[in-house]
């Protein structure tokens, strides 16, 4: 499945780039919590201080009720409540309902500089890639060139991770200098 990709993909930078014996992670647009239940599932729980933040209610109350979450946090949000080591947001700039790309570039951004804030180490997206950016059938796709962009105006310095299973993807990780 093309999110256990992209998630483990996620995690795999984490945990191969961190120093760290505890590693605390905001997940952003965590949706049902499919993050926290690869990193239960890779045996990392003991490692790894998770919250899930979402602005869809029916996910968060999903994640407060399940009895495999106990440990780990969940809020409405679309960012985190304190400072996290790694911001992560798998998939949340996809979806859309609006069919306006200046509006939802600009949400991009300024969500991005605001998790930016929270991030201790790095910030980790993914976005659907295509040759210019669009609005199809409620997915928005972003041109490569402009991502990068953003980034480096933005935040600084940025690794792209394209992977061959993950054709219209692209995995940006926006480290913290220092």
């Amino acid at each position: 499945m093309s999110q256990d990709l992209r998630l483990n993909i996620i995690l795999d930078k984490i945990t191969d780039n961190s120093t760290l014996n505890i590693i605390s992670i905001g997940d952003v647009g965590c949706g049902y919590g499919r993050l926290f239940e690869i990193i239960k599932e890779r045996k990392l729980d003991n490692k790894i201080i998770y919250s899930g933040f979402d602005i869809n209610k029916e996910m968060v109350l999903f994640c407060k009720n399940n009895k495999y979450f106990h440990k780990v946090s969940f809020k409405i949000g679309t960012f985190p409540t304190q400072n996290v080591d790694y911001v992560v947001m798998s998939g949340t700039y996809n979806l859309t309902v609006i069919k306006n790309i200046r509006i939802w570039e600009n949400y991009i951004i300024e969500n991005l500089k605001s998790n930016w804030n929270y991030a201790k180490k790095a910030l980790i997206f993914n976005c659907l890639v295509d040759q210019s950016r669009k609005i199809q059938k409620n997915l928005y796709y972003t041109e490569l060139s402009w991502i990068k962009n953003i980034c480096e105006k933005n935040f600084g310095t940025f690794e792209c991770i394209k992977h061959n299973m993950l054709p219209n993807d692209v995995t940006i990780i926006v480290k913290k200098l220092g």
